[in-house]
């Protein structure tokens, strides 16, 4: 429903930080922090935690399935825009992908913004252009390789074993 609207990746990963951050705005940098940074409260905490939780709905039973990948949580936003023509109007076989991302989604620490501009995923007998099917699996694959770079450790669930949960310990 956000026809007619754009964004910049920077400006969609300021936002996606900010509601990362618990609601109070980030300024977005390439650089590591070692303390929080200083920011107005742009959202409720609320808020904020329930914009989160949406976002890893998208990825467990929405448009960004291929996003649901082992070890790392990712929670995130598909869009697909048709691409606009220069003399009015938009391309009908054409379009901008964007996934916007979070990592890991039960603590965001980092986020990530997939935008392909013209993508078509022809793995099908009909080519697909939709984010979930370019845009999606590209971050997954992003997250797959970088998150131990990162010093994010994959969480992995350990079976049950005769009936007894087993239980890990966080950090």
């Amino acid at each position: 429903y956000g026809h007619g609207m754009s964004a910049s990746p920077m400006h969609l990963a300021a936002a996606y930080a900010t509601i990362a951050n618990g609601g109070i705005a980030v300024k977005p940098t390439l650089l590591r922090r070692t303390t929080a940074p200083e920011g107005t409260r742009l959202l409720s905490d609320h808020v904020a935690d329930s914009a989160v939780a949406m976002l890893r709905k998208v990825v467990t039973g929405g448009t960004a399935s291929y996003a649901n990948i082992k070890g790392y949580a990712i929670g995130g936003k598909t869009g697909t825009a048709d691409k606009p023509k220069p003399t009015g109007g938009s391309y009908k076989d054409k379009v901008i992908n964007t996934f916007a991302s979070t990592v890991p989604a039960h603590d965001p620490r980092y986020v990530l913004i997939v935008t392909l501009d013209e993508p078509v995923d022809t793995s099908s007998s009909e080519p697909r252009r939709t984010a979930g099917y370019t845009a999606v699996p590209v971050a997954a694959e992003v997250v797959r390789r970088a998150a131990p770079l990162l010093g994010l450790r994959p969480e992995i669930e350990i079976p049950l074993q005769n009936g007894v949960t087993a239980v890990t310990q966080r950090n």
